[in-house]
């Protein structure tokens, strides 16, 4: 469908709410604590790609028509991911988070927003080349259906191999990273022994709970689409579900200010990147 571009185009915020209200009562998703200018400018897309003047032109078909309201759900949690992504904060990971993570007697990370897989595919190699990936269960979590499926099928365009080489040579690999796939085609697809440890769950940030204690919870770069109170709400839900001496990771621009304030059992483990480790507090029973 072709993109139209309309002059002085504006989404008005009743055209949101409708919208965002219908997608809750129509299809159970949730997406009134996102943060509004990053929320408008993916609905502003979207009124480009159905080739329609104003957003409420759109209310009908999402009500229903099942394949209008799924294209407008995955446009609206989008995710962006990359093998070694941000190839510091892994070799963060690799040196200062798995060597503590080796003396407990079973690892169970939760890995939040897969994405197409990439980013839980990474942990799996890093586990695999830390010799942990035996002792370890990965839960990568989303809210849509469709990635979940498309990350679990583990397959993507062999041109993109370049690209991530070099990414995980700068997070300290040292294999041979093309090893890690097969060929199948024009596609690489990600090897079957590295999917073992994986279990891919639907679950809602906004209203699900724990459903996992972990040692380890990986959360980059969702809480960014999210506005202040559903940003604490996430927090206060993924300090939940660590266990004591467990770690949290953000992404780099997902720091938790004023973090020793609003979360007391969190510790920052340095300036340099989103990373907490969940402490004991003195005379707390509840954590």
């Amino acid at each position: 469908m072709p993109l139209v571009k309309w002059k002085n185009h504006n989404i008005e915020d009743v055209e949101v709410n409708l919208l965002l209200s219908a997608l809750k009562q129509r299809y159970g998703y949730d997406f009134t604590g996102y943060a509004q200018a990053s929320l408008k400018r993916r609905l502003l897309e979207l009124t480009h790609y159905f080739g329609v003047e104003h957003l409420s032109k759109l209310l009908s078909a999402v009500l229903y028509d099942e394949a209008v309201a799924q294209t407008v759900i995955n446009n609206i949690s989008v995710p962006t991911s990359e093998f070694f992504r941000d190839a510091l904060v892994w070799k963060e990971v690799r040196t200062s988070v798995f060597p503590r993570l080796n003396s407990f007697p079973w690892i169970n990370i939760w890995q939040v927003g897969c994405g197409r897989g990439e980013e839980v595919y990474t942990l799996a190699i890093l586990l695999h080349e830390a010799g942990l990936l035996k002792k370890a269960r990965i839960f990568s979590s989303d809210i849509n259906p469709a990635f979940l499926k498309e990350a679990k099928n583990g397959r993507w365009s062999q041109r993109r191999l370049e690209g991530w080489r070099d990414s995980y040579q700068r997070s300290g690999g040292s294999a041979d990273f093309d090893s890690y796939f097969e060929v199948q085609g024009d596609e690489v697809a990600i090897r079957e022994d590295l999917k073992q440890s994986i279990e891919f769950v639907q679950h809602n940030l906004v209203e699900d709970e724990v459903f996992k204690e972990a040692q380890f919870v990986v959360c980059r770069n969702v809480l960014i689409y999210f506005g202040e109170v559903l940003q604490e709400r996430v927090i206060d839900l993924l300090t939940r579900s660590l266990e004591r001496g467990g770690y949290l990771l953000l992404g780099r621009s997902e720091y938790i200010f004023d973090a020793h304030e609003k979360h007391p059992e969190l510790e920052e483990l340095n300036d340099r990147l989103p990373l907490y480790r969940k402490v004991i507090i003195k005379g707390a029973h509840h954590v």
